[in-house]
């Protein structure tokens, strides 16, 4: 327990710091982000027309079916993750939560090595690194297809979530080694 805890501590605080430096460079942003024509003026536009909190889909579901369906064909489409009266980015709560949601990740990645107990610090890298792109493939392609998330948008977080997930496995499969079995106890699971 006290090398998961440990390993899971050591990979959160990597991959943090892997997080800080990755999204923080503008070249990722300048390769993704388009800009608006006027930012007040679409600011003004959404604070105008969607009332609270929450996503909005464009075209909406609420509609007939049918004619969501061709304005979806028509377009425009968006989903438009909201917050009307804002953020404070990179305050010490967010980043505070956002180490905490990393360590739970580097942990039950850990749990996974402790139970699959690869001996090679090979294997352990690589059951970890298969992990993260199984639930990249899953989960962040899986937006493009669903939510019609932009490719550029998507691949850029396949390839920091892929790099992540490297870069965790190097550290808990460094930390996270199963012990070593006496040979008179194997076979009796």
């Amino acid at each position: 327990m006290i090398r998961l805890l440990l390993g899971s501590l050591i990979a959160a605080i990597v991959l943090f710091g892997f997080g800080a430096a990755f999204w923080t460079c503008p070249i990722p942003y300048a390769y993704v982000e388009k800009p608006s024509s006027s930012n007040e003026a679409l600011g003004s536009a959404l604070r105008e027309h969607l009332p609270n909190d929450g996503i909005y889909l464009v075209p909406g579901l609420q509609t007939d079916p049918a004619v969501a369906q061709d304005k979806a064909h028509a377009g425009p489409v968006a989903t438009i993750h909201y917050r009307r009266d804002g953020i404070a980015p990179r305050s010490m709560e967010s980043l505070g939560v956002g180490f905490l949601h990393g360590w739970v990740t580097t942990f039950l990645l850990g749990v996974l090595l402790q139970v699959a107990r690869p001996p090679r610090f090979g294997q352990r890298v690589t059951l970890v690194t298969i992990a993260g792109l199984a639930l990249t493939n899953y989960i962040i392609i899986g937006n493009g297809l669903y939510w019609f998330q932009p490719w550029p948008w998507l691949v850029l977080n396949a390839a920091y979530t892929a790099s992540a997930m490297l870069v965790t496995g190097l550290i808990l499969g460094a930390v996270i080694v199963p012990p070593v079995e006496d040979p008179k106890d194997a076979g009796q699971d």
